[in-house]
C-alpha cells in the first residue's frame, strides 16, 4: 500500500488529530524531550535501515527533521497555553472575557501547530516507496504513540 491510498498510513490523519489533541495528562511522564527523541532516533534508525538510495535516504531523514522540528513546536505551544491557563484558571479576578480570549488564541496557534505537524507527517510518509512505507509503518505508529503520550503528559 501506498501513502495516497487510506489503509497505507495505518493511522488516519484525523485520528492522529484528534490524539495529539488529546487534553488528558498523566502525572508519572519522563521528560518530553527524551521521548521525542528516541520516536524519532527509533524512526531515524529505521529509515537507514530500510531505505538504500543514499540521495533518497537523505530526503527522507531531513523531511524526517522538519517533522520532528514540528512537533517540538507543538509541544511547545501546549505547554506554554496549559501554563497560561492555569494562571488565568487561578486568578479568581479573571473574567469570561480573558478565558475566551485564551480559548482562541490557544484554538489559533495549536490547530495551526498540529496541521504543520500533519503536513510534515505527510511529506514524509509521501516521500516513501509503497515497500518501504510497509516497513516504516509500525516504527512509525510508535513514534506517533509516544509523541501522543507527550502532549498527553502536558
Amino acid at each position: 500500500m501506498h501513502p495516497n491510498n487510506s489503509r497505507r498510513t495505518g493511522i488516519s490523519l484525523p485520528l492522529l488529530l484528534a490524539l495529539m489533541l488529546a487534553a488528558c495528562g498523566g502525572k508519572d511522564a519522563v521528560a518530553p524531550e527524551n521521548v521525542e527523541k528516541e520516536a524519532y532516533e527509533d524512526l531515524r534508525a529505521a529509515i537507514v535501515e530500510v531505505v538504500e538510495d543514499p540521495d533518497r535516504q537523505k530526503e527522507i531523514l531531513g523531511l524526517v527533521e522538519d517533522y520532528q522540528r514540528d512537533f517540538k513546536k507543538l509541544r511547545e505551544a501546549v505547554q506554554m497555553r496549559r501554563m497560561e491557563l492555569r494562571h488565568l484558571n487561578a486568578n479568581y479576578d479573571a473574567t469570561r472575557e480573558q478565558f475566551h480570549e485564551f480559548i482562541e488564541k490557544y484554538d489559533a496557534e495549536v490547530i495551526t501547530a498540529r496541521k504543520t505537524v500533519s503536513e510534515s507527517r505527510r511529506a514524509f510518509v509521501d516521500s516513501t516507496t509503497p515497500e518501504e512505507w510497509d516497513a516504516l509503518m509500525k516504527v512509525d505508529s510508535k513514534a506517533i504513540k509516544k509523541m501522543v503520550g507527550v502532549i498527553r503528559g502536558i
